[in-house]
């Protein structure tokens, strides 16, 4: 099958479209100012992602805040899917951790 010139011309418009639009969030991003944590669906607690801590949750979670960048550095679930997840920083980025019930979200900048 030949594609035609009209083919081959739309499929490089969409090319370039999903091109620059990756290229604008991957540069406009913005930094989030802190991180809310909910257990079950009820907020467990609000973090701000300007102070390096580590926050146990409850006996399941540890999520570790360090250098403007939170991660789940601990979780006793089976697959341990949330820790591999990696670090967040930009507005909505979630850790979640089904096993436990536990959602890391970052939150709008001030």
């Amino acid at each position: 099958m030949k594609l035609k010139k009209a083919e081959i011309s739309l499929f490089l418009i969409v090319a370039a479209v999903c091109i620059a639009v990756l290229a604008y969030r991957a540069y406009h991003q913005e930094e989030g100012s802190e991180v809310i944590i909910s257990v079950n669906g009820v907020e467990y607690g609000r973090y701000s992602l300007n102070k390096d801590q580590v926050i146990e949750i409850n006996d399941t979670n540890v999520l570790t805040i360090s250098d403007g960048e939170a991660y789940m550095s601990d979780a006793n679930c089976p697959d341990q899917l949330c820790v591999s997840m990696g670090h967040i920083s930009s507005h909505n980025e979630l850790i979640v951790c089904l096993p436990n019930s536990v959602v890391v979200q970052v939150n709008d900048p001030e």
